[in-house]
């Protein structure tokens, strides 16, 4: 990986690191929205919620588009969920739903040699 992407792929990662932050993205891959929308969704406040959309914009995550007198916030493409979809099957193949940090870090490598 070159030192560029590798910058890149860091923002990434950080800016989808947040729960909250997991759950927009999950809820903009179905479609756009307000920021007061998904507010609503959430049950969280909107000064939170825009804090949030500013750094998954920031980190390309989210595409920005004004109507109006509103933004409409969007996932970027069907990669990032491409992504969430590859993390998610990483963690079924090596077991590490709601296992405690600990386990996961220790485990004997015979228990997690599949690759993925």
């Amino acid at each position: 990986m070159k030192n560029p992407v590798r910058e890149r792929a860091s923002q990434l990662f950080a800016a989808l690191s947040h729960p909250t932050r997991l759950r927009i993205v999950e809820l903009l891959g179905t479609d756009e929205r307000t920021v007061n929308e998904i507010a609503a969704e959430l049950v969280l406040g909107q000064s939170g919620i825009s804090q949030h959309l500013a750094v998954l914009a920031r980190a390309g995550v989210l595409a920005v588009e004004q109507r109006g007198v509103s933004r409409f916030y969007r996932v970027r493409g069907p990669r990032i969920q491409a992504v969430l979809n590859l993390i998610e099957e990483f963690c079924q193949t090596h077991e590490l739903y709601g296992a405690p940090e600990e386990e996961a870090c220790f485990r004997p490598m015979e228990q997690n040699s599949a690759l993925v």
